[in-house]
């Protein structure tokens, strides 16, 4: 399980983002399976019942959770090199969480036998209320602080693979909500009790209780932050139900669920170069920290820039592939939303990787406070007059007002400049080039995945060679270390072939 993270070698860097994004891959696709699995063996009624009561949850685990995921890692990335300070800023944590975690599960079981709402869904709500002990004691945040990527990607596709076929083995009837209830914590447990038996490789004393009640200030503007970011990020579509009805609602739900998945990217990149950047500013390495934040705005730019000019041209069938010809209504709001992904990846590098390893979350508490006001404000007269139209404009709206904010303050730090916070001019140009042939080719063949595949192939193609000759350094050392990786296996395996 060991990995180095003293390797400052860029190929460390993308195996980070690499493992990070296959963990998010493996997420999305194991929940989408058992999604399409679940719904139709539970029915509609009862597998209503189990998205209230994990809906519910949700809301326990933020608020157990405190802002911990963010701020534990910033944390335990910044004393990585101390084993002794280490040791100590882990025990306060896990006290900490624990003791969030106890305090949450306490509230939760007291609700369950005295509100009458939740009285009838107490067996559910019991069982995925441990959502909150399982992730206390995983303490998933150290080892994405110490860079165990790799370890972690491993362990979440063996947990979720085993809670999905188990699930499939034995839920065959809407009277197995309770078993299904347990199976499906198997992956959220199965994480949790492995991570917390290997806490003795990484620290010296995984279960030392520990108060230092310094932490909770920081933690509740982390907490804050996640608030006002789930407030704004889902707004739109309870705004929706309010002002429209059901129909609207589902067409924009749909494309609320596309954008979160076009968007997620960027994400994926903070969570796994966090640790690196925020080692370098802690070490003073003011030209690495700036290195390493512009390969990533670049390679942001790279995959989200690309999606969304993809998105825009072919949003047609996009929308039927996601939902079918019910759903063709909402094919401009998806390109409006497409639009709105490429703001959100890049303020969510400035954010991520900047404002947070520089200690500078309240300037960021601030900037989201702002995003969740305009979004509010602008919904209030956009949905009514517009519609989803209305939500999907002032979605893009607000994200480009938030990148704008990001990019303000960070020009203050870290000697960064406005245009050191943009791609190169190659990525944008090899869009550019790219759509031209996607655009003509956009309406052969009659089925949906045919076109979408077909487009793919000669967009991303194309998009790809045009990078590569623009001599676009991200692209060319991509295609350098997947080259060095197929000569060093076609070299190993000769040296095999001629040992035998």
């Amino acid at each position: 399980m060991s990995q180095s993270t003293d390797n400052n070698k860029p190929a460390s860097l993308a195996k980070n983002i690499s493992y990070n994004a296959l963990i998010s891959i493996i997420s999305y696709l194991f929940s989408a399976f058992g999604l399409f699995y679940v719904s139709r063996v539970l029915q509609p009624e009862v597998y209503g019942r189990v998205e209230y009561a994990d809906t519910v949850v949700r809301y326990f685990v933020l608020f157990a959770g405190l802002g911990m995921p963010v701020y534990a890692l910033r944390a335990c990335a910044r004393c990585r090199d101390d084993k002794e300070r280490l040791n100590r800023v882990y025990s306060e944590l896990f006290t900490l969480g624990l003791v969030l975690a106890l305090i949450g599960s306490a509230v939760l079981t007291v609700l369950c036998f005295t509100v009458p709402l939740f009285i009838s869904y107490r067996s559910l709500l019991l069982i995925f209320g441990t959502t909150m002990l399982w992730k206390a004691v995983g303490c998933e945040w150290l080892y994405k602080g110490l860079e165990r990527y790799r370890y972690l990607a491993i362990v979440t596709l063996v947990t979720r693979v085993i809670s999905f076929v188990w699930i499939i083995l034995a839920i065959h009837s809407p009277e197995d909500v309770n078993y299904y209830a347990v199976l499906s914590m198997i992956s959220i447990c199965g994480v949790g009790v492995i991570n917390y038996c290997l806490l003795g490789k990484l620290v010296d004393h995984p279960f030392q209780l520990r108060f230092n009640w310094d932490h909770m200030k920081p933690l509740l503007i982390f907490f804050a932050m996640s608030c006002m970011s789930q407030i704004y990020g889902g707004l739109d579509v309870v705004m929706i139900r309010a002002f429209k009805g059901d129909y609207e609602t589902g067409l924009y739900g749909l494309i609320h669920k596309g954008k979160i998945l076009l968007a997620f990217f960027g994400s994926v990149i903070v969570s796994a170069v966090l640790p690196r950047v925020t080692a370098a500013w802690n070490r003073r390495e003011q030209d690495r920290f700036r290195s390493i934040v512009k390969s990533s705005i670049n390679l942001c730019c790279l995959i989200n820039l690309s999606v969304m000019v993809f998105c825009v041209i072919y949003a047609r069938d996009c929308v039927l592939l996601m939902g079918g010809e019910k759903y063709l209504a909402a094919v401009d709001t998806f390109r409006l939303t497409a639009i709105s992904v490429a703001p959100i990846g890049l303020s969510n590098i400035l954010s991520g990787l900047v404002m947070i390893p520089t200690g500078k979350e309240l300037k960021l508490l601030l900037v989201d406070i702002v995003g969740a006001v305009v979004n509010l404000v602008l919904n209030f007269y956009a949905i009514p007059k517009y519609s989803f139209d209305g939500a999907a404009m002032t979605t893009l709206f607000t994200e480009a007002l938030v990148m704008l904010l990001c990019l303000y303050f960070n020009s203050k730090i870290a000697g960064f400049r406005i245009r050191d916070m943009f791609p190169n001019f190659r990525i944008p140009l090899a869009c550019a080039i790219a759509a031209v042939p996607a655009w003509f080719v956009r309406n052969v063949g009659s089925k949906v995945l045919y076109r979408l595949t077909i487009g793919a192939i000669v967009f991303f193609g194309v998009y790809g060679i045009a990078a590569y000759l623009m001599k676009e350094s991200t692209v060319r050392e991509g295609v350098k270390i997947v080259f060095e990786r197929l000569l060093g296996k076609k070299k190993r395996g000769e040296q095999a072939g001629d040992e035998r």
